[in-house]
């Protein structure tokens, strides 16, 4: 069948308005709007207790949307990540390095947290190479610590996060 371009303000939505697009058992479709990663990355920025721990630039291969730091085979030195997800493995082209972003930034990640009531969380943010806009796009009320942290940040922030959650617990 011929193609044909669809503009989404038109009201004109052949596969939604069909029933073909399968949105899976939640029924919940999501749409996103393409950002170029300005120097190709992005930067998640760890908290716990509502501090700055840590943050991380995330090296985009161009060949996912799947931005998750977590599961990140190789430092951006290209040395292999021993204890990486190994079901994750096939994600080789991303690359991941410790990185400090401007205290500015760092400000914002913890008001948005507090604001949100999220002691422990990261944000990620990207800047938009079009235009050098500065986006934060992803909160997420739960930490996903970068695989082999020891090797990318120099130290181990689940020692930090026991720390906090020993203190909340004593305080409780």
């Amino acid at each position: 069948p011929a193609r044909r371009s669809v503009d989404p303000l038109s009201g004109d939505h052949p596969a939604a308005d069909s029933g073909a697009l399968d949105l899976g058992f939640d029924h919940v479709g999501l749409v996103q709007e393409f950002i170029p990663a300005r120097d190709g990355h992005i930067v998640r920025v760890e908290c716990v207790g509502g501090r700055y721990l840590y943050a991380i630039r995330v090296h985009l291969s161009g060949q996912t949307f799947d931005l998750c730091p977590a599961d990140i085979c190789q430092t951006a030195a290209g040395v292999p990540l021993d204890t990486a997800c190994p079901v994750e493995a096939p994600k080789v082209g991303l690359r991941v390095d410790a990185y400090e972003p401007p205290p500015e930034i760092v400000r914002n990640v913890e008001r948005i947290l507090e604001s949100m009531d999220i002691d422990v969380g990261g944000i990620e943010y990207i800047v938009d190479d079009r235009d050098g806009k500065l986006y934060y796009y992803d909160v997420n009320a739960l930490s996903n610590f970068v695989a082999d942290a020891t090797t990318v940040l120099g130290f181990d922030p689940f020692e930090r996060l026991v720390d906090y959650l020993a203190k909340e617990v004593s305080r409780a």
